[in-house]
């Protein structure tokens, strides 16, 4: 993966019905009103990829290989016309997915790792990633509230891509921190809170060291 830049790139990830979109808002908000320049951006984006993906997944017409091309094409847009200018600018972005999806759920698709890893080398690499662990059960009752995609409801799947997440350490370099995603979510905002706080001010001061 590329390096990092000025800013820094927070990625909130989980499984489907973790509740990582609404804690990626919290956060989002939360640095914003404290005066630290921030911006949110989430994956599959509104883009033309990103559109085609939300598109072909509520059909349920992606084989594994094609989403992962797909994925690939709407985040190299992703990179060069959001995430690299925000990074310039010294902004702490807020990603609501990233290509540890990918590795969590294209390679619980059979799509090896290191192919992953391979055609995401212009994607910068996260400073911090917080996985918002929640047993599939968990996920299904939540999910049971609202519409969602076909390959949501695969429980051995959703099985699989939680390992993936729990193991993603094995596969990047960058700060992975795995909260338990069925507390409060208040508490949850609260301990990604501190976390994000403690990082901003080491960054700062190794900046400061240099």
């Amino acid at each position: 993966m590329s390096k990092n830049k000025s800013g820094l790139l927070i990625v909130i990830e989980g499984i489907d019905g973790s509740g990582k979109s609404i804690q990626s808002q919290l956060l989002y908000q939360e640095l914003l009103s404290r005066g630290i320049p921030a911006e949110l951006l989430f994956e599959p984006t509104e883009g033309k990829y990103g559109k085609l993906i939300r598109k072909k997944l509520k059909n349920a017409s992606l084989t594994p290989e094609e989403a992962f091309k797909l994925f690939v094409l709407d985040r190299k847009e992703n990179v060069m016309k959001n995430i690299l200018p925000a990074l310039k600018a010294g902004k702490v972005i807020i990603m609501d997915r990233y290509y540890t999806s990918t590795i969590a759920y294209q390679g619980a698709s059979g799509i090896p790792i290191q192919k992953i890893l391979k055609e995401h080398q212009f994607a910068p690499e996260p400073d911090l990633v917080f996985i918002i662990d929640i047993p599939v059960s968990e996920a299904f009752k939540r999910l049971s509230k609202k519409n969602s995609d076909a390959f949501e409801k695969n429980f051995d799947f959703l099985e699989r891509v939680r390992k993936m997440y729990l193991d993603l350490h094995k596969y990047i370099n960058s700060k992975v921190i795995i909260l338990d995603g069925r507390k409060e979510l208040s508490q949850l905002h609260n301990e990604i809170l501190k976390y994000t706080l403690e990082f901003i001010a080491k960054k700062h001061e190794s900046l400061e060291g240099e």
